[in-house]
């Protein structure tokens, strides 16, 4: 079942299609406010305020089709408002994958932690918007329309920022990957 029915059976009275929702798209939700917001605390304050905004706000969505859109505008909206109440924030902190290590994936683990420790240094030196392109693109596989209308820029903007952030982050890992050779 797609977003758009589920949202007509919650507007219709039916809860377990508004769980069905929360499932559907919690996870990427708060890795997006995880990464904008810098820290699990912040995230889980704003990401349970898109849930109860969203809910009550579900009659207003024109769109039910774009529902993922419209809870990452409202949860982008909130960390934005987060954010400038605090000027100080803490460095970008992005969760790596929680996979089982057997004995004889020790030293792959290690070795794919020292990289994921690389990429989050990378990560955390992009600008503020080219993190924000960068998640909205690769963890939700947004368009350059989409992160446009949703960020308030232009397409060509979004784009701009994204291969810029692409650049940045493969000289970062490129000099990280030169120390290690270099050892």
């Amino acid at each position: 079942m797609d977003d758009a029915d589920l949202v007509a059976r919650v507007l219709a009275g039916e809860r377990e299609p508004f769980h069905v929702l929360f499932r559907r798209h919690a996870a990427p939700l708060f890795a997006t406010l995880r990464s904008t917001l810098g820290n699990r605390d912040d995230a889980r304050e704003v990401f349970q305020e898109t849930w109860l905004r969203a809910f009550e706000g579900l009659g207003t969505l024109r769109e039910p089709a774009r529902l993922r859109s419209w809870l990452l505008s409202i949860a982008l909206n909130l960390a934005r408002v987060r954010r400038r109440r605090w000027i100080e924030r803490s460095a970008l902190a992005v969760e790596g994958p929680d996979e089982p290590v057997g004995e004889d994936g020790v030293q792959h683990r290690l070795e794919a932690d020292e990289e994921l420790a690389a990429l989050r240094r990378s990560i955390a030196e992009l600008p503020a918007r080219q993190r924000e392109v960068v998640d909205l693109r690769v963890n939700h596989e947004l368009s350059h329309a989409e992160i446009a209308a949703l960020l308030g820029i232009t397409e060509e903007a979004s784009r701009a920022s994204y291969y810029q952030a692409l650049r940045r982050l493969r000289e970062g890992l490129g000099a990280h990957a030169r120390e290690e050779d270099a050892r």
